[in-house]
């Protein structure tokens, strides 16, 4: 949902742009433009925003989705707005720490300039391992099957289990290595001023995402963990009989 408000967010601004071959030459490099929108659509903010244009209320509208957006590996386990705040600040200082973006003109063309990309992301297998060794995450996930979320928040135990295993993934985020990917833009014009965007903005988005996934146990899993626990809670009708 929040991606799709980012989306949203650029193309209404697009919408009071005009599309233009102008021979006008922008203030700014098609590269750092790409370079603006590459670490919008990673971090919520960049250095470069000026060179997209962008208006100050679109910039922040797309800050605020995108640190909600960062928050989606962790949306099965609801936390309560301390632990929350505490979670997103720990896991932005992460990005910043671990993502590497940069941008360079490979092709200078008056009206298609192309610029080349280059950015790592999370290594997702090794994060399912980091899952897997940790066993307090079968637990939170029983007890996120079992109980509604609101009790989840008001639980202690829970909140602190879960604030401590998931500060330890982020701790602990391995990355991949760095991938590369070519970026044509366009030129517009909005109020008088020529700005290079990427013609395929979404494309860019979808290249640079951060975005990683903290996969749920296996319902098989958490039934057997469950029955370890508490035994059957459904014994066969064989099981309830008595010979007589």
């Amino acid at each position: 949902m929040f991606k799709r408000i980012i989306n949203l967010t650029l193309t209404i601004f697009l919408s009071l742009c005009i599309a233009t071959v102008d021979a006008a030459t922008p203030e700014y490099g098609a590269d750092e433009a790409v370079l603006a929108y590459a670490e919008l659509y990673t971090f919520g903010t960049s250095e470069h925003v000026a060179a997209t244009g962008l208006p100050e209320e679109y910039a922040e509208e797309i800050k605020k989705n995108m640190l909600l957006y960062l928050m989606t590996p962790f949306q099965n386990y609801p936390l309560n707005k301390e632990n929350f705040e505490t979670v997103q600040s720990k896991l932005l200082e992460k990005l910043h720490e671990l993502i590497k973006i940069s941008a360079r003109l490979k092709v200078d063309d008056a009206e298609k300039p192309v610029v080349e990309i280059t950015t790592n992301h999370f290594d997702q297998k090794a994060i399912n391992k980091l899952k897997v060794q940790d066993s307090d995450f079968m637990t939170l996930d029983v007890m996120t099957q079992m109980s509604e979320p609101q009790v989840l928040i008001a639980d202690s135990k829970f909140q602190g289990m879960a604030l401590k295993s998931i500060l330890n993934i982020i701790d602990n985020l391995p990355v991949a290595e760095p991938q590369i990917s070519d970026v044509t833009c366009k030129l517009i014009e909005y109020e008088g001023n020529f700005y290079w965007m990427p013609e395929d903005i979404k494309a860019l988005s979808k290249f640079v995402d951060p975005v990683f996934k903290i996969k749920p146990t296996d319902p098989k899993k958490i039934n057997e963990f469950i029955m370890q626990l508490w035994g059957n809670p459904f014994p066969s009708k064989n099981e309830n009989s008595t010979e007589g």
